[in-house]
């Protein structure tokens, strides 16, 4: 698909998405922590990726103890990624054209809520008087709410005058554009669209604004999701001109969120927000994670691949690991929100008592049994397939098991007859892939490490993850040494 935001509602988009605010630099000058190949590592550089951590995995603390945030892990963590960045630079991964459309996407999506912010948000403005006025005129008139005070609505009130405004600001502004436009339909095309018969023409374009073609495969997908919503109320309709109307209706409300959304496009690009440092930031670190994802796939995947040798070996070796009909004893913990789960995983990944967090965090015990020993048929699939790839002692990541996320701890597991080879050779690619995966990237890391200037400005680290410790909320201990 040419954009990705053509499934959904344009004015969706230029209203509801939130905001991407301005990323203002740090004021004063940073303490610089590592060097790579000259590319510096600052303190501003650790702030943003800690801010990252914390928005993924709250209540996380620098330095030490279960939970925690090494803060010199983090800063050998950023001189990988750094050395993966160039070496997809040196390998020109950056120039390969599915590599800059994705760029190009970001930088279009970008411009377009900061167009949005520009065009629709700055100019919201709500007075307490209008609140008021607002109040007297649709509250005060109904007597079912007539004792509730302005206070106590003031707040709803709020809110959905901000919404009415951003609302009609932002239809206000698009029919703008579109005065201005020149917008070219091909209605003879857009009148024989009918998504019970299809199309099997051979035009490709179904209208064209400024010039810039909006392709018929966008039309025709986003027709079928519109369709799709309203299946049912479709169905529902006897007479044949009523079906005709809604189906025009509907057809015609896609089109006109195709053009919108290309005329806003187009509109934002014409702004060239690549002049604010803050949005070429925001770009630069997307187009650095993207590079990263490149060099994996592109680099280190191809080398990763497990041939039939290396599944045959591991399956010699780890036959225990693939049985059915065994029984096991397990400790588990489950988790309403797998945000919940990801937290209390971090924490016995850094050594915290399985069975201590399981008392203290699992937000529903296992209940107890006369015999431990439980038929591991008697789990669901992703259970069963997690137990059959742990190793007694071993602690499981977070699985999704219908709407709970669970964590296991294996305390034993007996009997069972093996699998055959070839019933698990699937099981057994990802095992191995993402073994040797794990140990090519790290031996490509460990090589550009050797040939790569690196510096590390270990005082300042250490400083920075005493400077943390200190400032995280209830701590006063001082941190060991952070190298």
């Amino acid at each position: 698909m040419r954009k990705l935001f053509l499934s959904t509602s344009v004015i969706f988009l230029f209203l509801a998405w939130p905001c991407a605010q301005c990323v203002c630099a740090e004021p004063g000058k940073k303490v610089v922590l590592a060097e790579v190949n000259g590319h510096l590592i600052d303190e501003g550089a650790l702030e943003e990726r800690i801010r990252a951590i914390h928005r993924h995995q709250p209540g996380m603390r620098p330095e030490g103890g279960a939970g925690s945030i090494r803060i010199s892990d983090l800063v050998e963590e950023m001189i990988d990624q750094r050395l993966m960045i160039q070496e997809a630079y040196r390998l020109q991964l950056d120039r390969e054209p599915g590599f800059t459309k994705r760029v190009d996407s970001y930088v279009t999506t970008q411009s377009v809520l900061r167009l949005r912010q520009e065009a629709v948000l700055d100019k919201i403005s709500i007075s307490d008087d209008e609140l008021l006025d607002y109040f007297r005129e649709h509250y005060k008139k109904d007597g079912s709410v007539a004792d509730r005070t302005f206070e106590k609505v003031k707040r709803r009130l709020r809110k959905k005058l901000k919404k009415d405004k951003e609302k009609a600001l932002t239809e206000g502004f698009i029919a703008g554009l579109r005065e201005q436009a020149d917008i070219w339909i091909d209605q003879e095309l857009f009148d024989l669209l009918n998504l019970e018969m299809g199309y099997d023409g051979e035009k490709t374009v179904i209208a064209r604004a400024n010039s810039q073609p909006i392709p018929l495969d966008d039309m025709l997908h986003d027709m079928k999701l519109a369709f799709q919503k309203r299946a049912r109320a479709f169905s529902q309709l006897k007479d044949d001109n009523e079906r005709e109307k809604m189906q025009r209706e509907l057809k015609q409300a896609v089109l006109d969120r195709l053009v919108a959304y290309e005329l806003i496009e187009q509109e934002a690009l014409k702004r060239d927000y690549s002049t604010d440092p803050a949005f070429m930031k925001r770009v630069r670190q997307r187009k650095d994670r993207l590079l990263m994802d490149e060099f994996k796939a592109k680099i280190v995947y191809p080398l990763a691949i497990p041939t039939e040798k290396d599944l045959t070996q591991y399956y010699e070796e780890h036959k225990e690991n693939f049985k059915e009909g065994y029984e096991v004893w397990i400790n588990e913990m489950t988790f309403e929100v797998r945000e919940e789960a990801e937290k209390i995983l971090k924490e016995l990944r850094q050594g915290a008592g399985f069975e201590f967090l399981a008392a203290q965090a699992s937000e529903r015990q296992m209940p107890k049994r006369g015999d431990v020993w439980i038929l591991v048929d008697r789990f669901s699939r992703p259970v069963r397939e997690t137990l059959n790839r742990l190793k007694v002692g071993e602690i499981s990541d977070v699985i999704a098991d219908g709407r709970r996320f669970k964590i296991l701890k294996l305390k034993g597991k007996r009997g069972g007859e093996p699998i055959g080879f070839s019933e698990v050779v699937e099981d057994l690619k990802r095992i191995v892939g993402k073994k040797k995966f794990e140990e090519r990237l790290s031996d490509y890391l460990a090589r550009l490490r050797e040939s790569a200037r690196i510096k590390i400005n270990h005082s300042a680290v250490k400083q920075v993850g005493q400077r943390y410790w200190k400032d995280s909320p209830g701590q006063t201990q001082t941190p060991t040494s952070a190298g």
